[in-house]
C-alpha cells in the first residue's frame, strides 16, 4: 500500500504547478497594469496595493476552480485509481492536497500584498493603528487581546470549513452524478446526463439553503450582545465540518461501489 506522504506528494505536486503558473500570470499582470498607470500618468502610493488586492480576488476564483477541477479528475483516473490505497486515503489525500494548494496561493498573495504595501507603509500603518485603536476603545478592554486571537482563529477556522464543504459537495454531485449514469441507456446518454446533473445540484442546493440557514443562525448570535458570542464561529465551524465528514463519507462509498474510472 502506497503511505499516505508519498501519496500526499504524488497529488500535491501538480496541484502546485497550477498555483506556480496562476501567480505567474498574476505577477506579469500586475507588473502590466503598473506599466500601464505611469503611462498613464496615474500611479500613487496606494495604487500597487490596490491593484494587487483587486487581482488577488481573480486568483482566489481561478485557483478554486482549477484546484477543484483537478481533484476531480483524480477520482475517474486510471492513472491514481490505480495506485495501490484505499478509496478512503485517496479521498482524504486528494482534499488535503487542494488545501494545502490553496493555502500555498494564499501565502503567495499575502507576500504580494507586502512588498505592494512597501510605498504606502506609513499610511498602511497609520491607519491600522487608528483602526487598532478604536476597536480597543469600543470592546471589552480587559479581555480585548484574548478574544481577538479566539475571533482571528475562530474566523480563519470558518474559512477552511467552508472551503472543504464546497469541494466535499462539488466531489459528491460529481461522484452522484457519475454513480446514477450508469443507469442511463447509452442512446442519448448525454443529454439525459444533462438532465441528472441539473436535478442533482437543484437537491444539493436545497441542501445548501437549510445548512445556509443554520448558519446565518449562529452567526446572527456572534453579533448580538451575548457573552459567549465568540465562540459562535467555533459552533458554526463544528456545524459545517460535520456536513463535511458526512459528505465525505458518501463520497466514499460511491468510490468503493459505484463510480468506475473513463479517463
Amino acid at each position: 500500500m502506497t503511505s499516505f506522504y508519498d501519496l500526499l506528494k504524488s497529488l500535491t505536486r501538480p496541484k502546485l504547478r497550477i498555483m506556480n503558473r496562476i501567480v505567474l500570470i498574476d505577477v506579469i499582470a500586475i507588473v502590466l497594469t503598473l506599466i500601464y498607470q505611469v503611462y498613464r500618468g496615474d500611479l500613487e502610493t496606494d495604487t500597487p496595493l490596490a491593484i494587487t488586492l483587486s487581482y488577488s480576488v481573480f486568483v482566489a476564483i481561478v485557483a478554486f476552480v482549477l484546484m477543484s477541477r483537478n481533484s476531480e479528475h483524480i477520482f475517474v483516473s486510471d492513472a491514481y485509481r490505480l495506485i495501490p490505497a484505499s478509496d478512503t486515503k485517496l479521498y482524504s489525500v486528494n482534499l488535503l492536497s487542494s488545501f494545502i494548494g490553496m493555502v500555498y496561493a494564499g501565502i503567495t498573495q499575502v507576500v504580494l500584498w507586502v512588498i505592494a504595501a512597501i510605498p504606502f507603509w506609513g499610511d498602511f500603518g497609520a491607519q491600522f493603528k487608528k483602526m487598532f485603536h478604536y476597536t480597543y476603545m469600543h470592546s471589552d478592554r480587559p479581555n480585548f487581546v484574548k478574544n481577538m486571537i479566539l475571533l482571528t482563529i475562530g474566523t480563519i477556522l470558518l474559512a477552511i470549513a467552508m472551503t472543504l464543504l464546497l469541494w466535499a459537495s462539488i466531489t459528491l454531485i460529481h461522484l452522484t452524478g457519475n454513480a446514477l449514469t450508469a443507469f442511463l441507456p447509452d442512446s442519448r446518454q448525454k443529454f439525459f446526463r444533462f438532465i441528472l446533473y441539473i436535478v442533482v445540484i437543484v437537491a444539493f442546493l436545497y441542501i445548501f439553503s437549510i445548512i445556509e440557514n443554520r448558519v446565518d443562525g449562529v452567526m446572527n448570535h456572534f453579533f448580538s450582545s451575548d457573552t459567549n458570542s465568540d465562540m459562535s464561529l467555533y459552533y458554526a465551524t463544528s456545524y459545517l465540518l460535520g456536513f463535511t465528514a458526512l459528505e465525505s463519507v458518501g463520497s466514499v462509498y460511491l468510490l468503493k461501489h459505484w463510480v468506475e474510472t473513463d479517463s
